[in-house]
């Protein structure tokens, strides 16, 4: 069975794939770049995982493919579905753009603000590695920058005024830094952000070849971007292809060798959580908001996790298997959304897919700015969902849906006409 199931995956991933393909604008949507995180991210881990599945047994095998073939579906089976009227027109809400333009402006100084606080902040880890004290507060509010590039970057492909040229270099530089120190989701974020701008206002698309090249390119770039950080790019600057093509290919055979694999995370997860029958009905995604947003230095470590379930935990997998879940990986969206809901946890993919459709018919449509600015953040959440679990996703969503639904209430016009008046005196 897991040959079938890994040839059913691979089917699945080519026509989400190929769907995008053969008409060109739909790479934007969520069927196609779903696909392709599956082939780049997910399909390579897959081979390794069969060719050394180390305490991986055949039965947790079978169960982590089959369940991946199940999320991929769920993206196109979601996506299918007739959007919801009654939404598109929650979504679609007319804006006053003078308004748009000052909030933009708010969010950047807050980008800027955060960003400054976090840059004098010692970093504090926790045992684990990971970043405790204030400095979380910090990186997450500075998040919000990406809001205001996505708002001035709309503005000056509609109106190439001088101050709105300004105002999106001077918002798009806090995007762009992260991406000369090797951190992928910000190099997907600004990615995103900026094709998503050009198509929604000039209906531009890359050509074809240069996409599947992308998505080709993608397979081994995951790997020695993660390994190389900063010094990838520093490589590339420097014009050292011979050294990028060596270290991509050293890090595509590590990754092939199967000794830290994020799907055998995912495939020990899920094996633990049929075994032990702890399911967590949504508790884990809770428990990740919690995590999040629940400041333990401010309220006390005890409270925040006693709000918490803690299920499947490190210690479950240690005492089950003698396994650790290696520092850096993930548990990934198979693995995450089967210890909620078993083989049913797949529906959150197509959920998610059905919310995206109508978003994309509000944005593209009804040309709905609230609909497109949430478009744009949430697309790159959606694919960490897959990489480092549905618990991610909600964590984003939550802060992208705060932020641009306030940045929309304050920029609502209060009467239609308000608004008429407000985009005639921008054009003039």
């Amino acid at each position: 069975m897991v040959e079938i199931y890994r040839d059913l995956l691979i089917i699945i991933c080519i026509c989400l794939f190929g769907w995008g393909i053969i008409r060109i604008e739909r790479i934007y949507q969520y069927p196609f770049f779903m696909g392709s995180m599956f082939i780049s991210f997910l399909m390579p881990q897959v081979f390794a995982l069969i060719n050394n599945p180390g305490l991986v047994t055949q039965d947790a095998l079978e169960r982590v493919l089959l369940m991946s073939c199940l999320c991929a579906a769920a993206c196109w089976i979601g996506y299918t579905m007739k959007p919801n009227t009654k939404l598109l027109k929650k979504l679609n809400i007319i804006i006053d753009q003078r308004k748009l333009f000052i909030a933009g402006i708010a969010l950047m100084f807050q980008g800027y603000l955060f960003g400054f606080l976090l840059a004098i902040t010692t970093i504090q880890r926790s045992d684990s590695g990971t970043w405790t004290g204030p400095a979380t507060i910090y990186v997450f509010l500075a998040q919000v920058i990406n809001i205001a590039f996505g708002i001035f970057l709309l503005q000056t492909l509609k109106r190439p005024k001088v101050i709105n040229i300004i105002l999106t270099i001077i918002a798009g530089w806090p995007v762009v830094q992260p991406i000369f120190v090797g951190r992928r989701q910000s190099t997907m974020t600004f990615i995103i952000i900026i094709g998503l701008s050009f198509w929604l206002v000039l209906r531009y698309v890359p050509p074809r070849a240069a996409i599947i090249t992308a998505v080709v390119l993608l397979v081994f770039i995951i790997p020695v971007v993660g390994e190389l950080r900063s010094h990838f790019w520093d490589l590339v600057f420097n014009s050292k292809w011979q050294e990028v093509l060596s270290a991509s290919q050293r890090a595509f055979e590590t990754q092939q060798k199967g000794d830290i694999l994020e799907l055998r995370n995912a495939a020990l997860i899920a094996d633990a959580t049929e075994k032990t029958g702890r399911y967590g009905y949504g508790s884990g995604w809770w428990d990740s908001i919690v995590f999040q947003y629940v400041p333990g230095q401010i309220v006390g470590y005890d409270l925040k996790k006693s709000l918490q379930f803690n299920l499947i935990t490190k210690d479950t997998l240690n005492n089950l298997y003698g396994y650790i879940i290696p520092t850096g990986s993930t548990k990934t969206g198979i693995g995450d959304s089967f210890s909620e809901f078993g083989y049913l946890g797949c529906f959150y993919f197509a959920l998610i897919a059905y919310f995206f459709k109508n978003l994309w018919i509000s944005a593209v449509y009804q040309k709905s700015i609230f609909s497109s600015l949430l478009y744009m953040g949430l697309v790159s959440p959606a694919m960490v969902g897959l990489t480092h679990g549905i618990g991610r996703f909600w964590q984003e969503a939550i802060f992208q849906v705060f932020f641009v639904s306030l940045t929309v209430y304050y920029s609502r016009a209060k009467y239609k006409y308000s608004a008429i008046n407000s985009e005639l005196g921008d054009n003039t």
